[in-house]
């Protein structure tokens, strides 16, 4: 479908570009949000008239947004969540509690607006993006902790407090992993205390065959001597 856009899209074109995208992304998306409109003979007329006019407005936005960007009095987005030792959350962290976060710090800002193509599960201390304007976004920081205190001290020191690493989907802690390490020394070490128990086992059924063997060949020989 061929569309004119009335906004930048990153990864698509600038004001005014004439684009082809997928019906669905324009049915769905660019022509419900006001980005873009159909790329009909008669808007590409109406376009035209008005180029001058919604670029000027285009740069009066980004001026604002620029503003805004540089006056943000906060630099830190902090959410309390509870998580497990391994720092696993009970739930998750979505753009829709960040956007609410902020907005509580005094910006005004939706879902739409906050870069995030993850989902947070775990405790975390790391950049995100905020889009206030297709060509203006400012960075902040993220601090998901289970306590004020504990997000002091991931600020201080510029991680989360329970780094994780993800193996075949096992999230584990540094404090998980030394417990497992340790599991695997006390394992090891029950292994070998057990190895000589089975060894004079088998050490003793051979010296008992042994000895059964030895009497009956002394009375195999003795019955012999009484023959003759």
């Amino acid at each position: 479908m061929n569309i004119i856009l009335l906004e930048r899209i990153e990864k698509l074109g600038q004001i005014g570009d004439l684009v082809k995208v997928k019906s669905g992304y324009a049915r769905n998306f660019l022509l419900p949000k006001g980005k873009a409109v159909f790329a009909s003979k008669e808007n590409i007329k109406i376009f035209e008239d008005k180029k001058a006019q919604l670029e000027g407005e285009n740069i009066e936005r980004k001026k604002e947004a620029q503003s805004l960007a540089n006056n943000i009095s906060f630099k830190e987005v902090t959410i309390i969540r509870a998580a497990s030792e391994s720092g696993q959350l009970y739930g998750s962290v979505s753009a829709k509690d960040i956007a609410q976060e902020i907005t509580n710090l005094g910006l005004s800002v939706n879902k739409s607006q906050i870069v995030l193509n993850k989902t947070l599960k775990t405790l975390s201390f790391e950049n995100i993006s905020i889009k206030l304007h297709p060509e203006v976004y400012v960075k902040l920081k993220l601090n998901i902790a289970r306590s004020n205190e504990e997000a002091k001290e991931q600020s201080k020191s510029g991680k989360a407090i329970i780094t994780t690493e993800i193996t075949g989907g096992d999230i584990r802690s540094e404090r998980a992993k030394k417990d497992a390490k340790r599991f695997e020394k006390n394992n090891n070490s029950n292994k070998i205390d057990k190895l000589p128990d089975k060894v004079l086992k088998t050490d003793s059924t051979n010296s008992s065959k042994t000895l059964r063997e030895k009497d009956q060949e002394k009375n195999n020989a003795e019955k012999e001597d009484k023959k003759e």
